[in-house]
């Protein structure tokens, strides 16, 4: 594929995702990154989680920091914004290209992006939250890349959002699909896988 093609699909995609967030309250786009990279990203977080790497995550700021396990159970691995990786540098490109397009079509003013790894064993879940803590405002928008390879509906580990006055969106966590919300507004949810781990890498683009 020309390099003029790539760009016009690119901005396709982009479009895509932000008119999905004016009509629904959320964007949705399969094949974010393609398969390639989206498989090299897996690997990175299994090579993470066998070396351990990956530490539960907690709830909160940094300043009220806890970890409950009945509220959350995945655990997680921070990408380096200069990573030398060169499937995170294709993923960081991607949400960098992103977010100057963001910035250009609707003033967001975005400023900073940061994100990390999240696997979610069997039967582990995020139970329902929004992004944005009480006394930190930073976060302005959250994404969510899913990793899976051949995901099927009876896995489980659903992520439900729950745009205000609309009806529950059911998401798979399908490899390569990213889901893209207002961090302040969506309350969402993950739910258990019930047949294998669950791996994705979630994002928050900041101002």
């Amino acid at each position: 594929m020309d390099k003029d093609q790539e760009k016009k699909d690119e901005k396709n995609q982009f479009e895509e995702m932000i008119q999905g967030l004016i009509d629904n309250k959320y964007g949705c786009s399969n094949d974010f990154v393609n398969e390639n990279i989206v498989s090299g990203l897996r690997e990175n977080i299994l090579r993470a989680d066998q070396s351990g790497v990956l530490k539960a995550a907690g709830i909160g700021s940094q300043k009220n920091h806890i970890k409950n396990s009945l509220i959350r159970g995945d655990k997680i691995k921070w990408i380096d914004e200069k990573s030398v990786n060169q499937f995170e540098m294709v993923y960081l490109k991607k949400v960098s290209n992103f977010i100057s397009h963001l910035n250009k079509t609707c003033f967001t003013s975005i400023k900073s992006f940061e994100s990390h790894y999240a696997n979610y064993e069997q039967k582990s879940f995020y139970k329902r939250h929004v992004d944005q803590f009480k006394n930190e405002k930073g976060r302005k928008f959250s994404i969510v890349l899913f990793l899976n390879q051949d995901w099927q509906t009876e896995d489980g580990g659903m992520l439900s959002l729950y745009p205000e006055g609309r009806q529950t969106k059911d998401i798979s966590p399908i490899g390569g699909r990213i889901v893209f919300f207002r961090s302040d507004e969506m309350e969402h949810e993950v739910h258990p896988s019930f047949t294998r781990e669950r791996r994705s890498i979630a994002g928050w683009l900041k101002n």
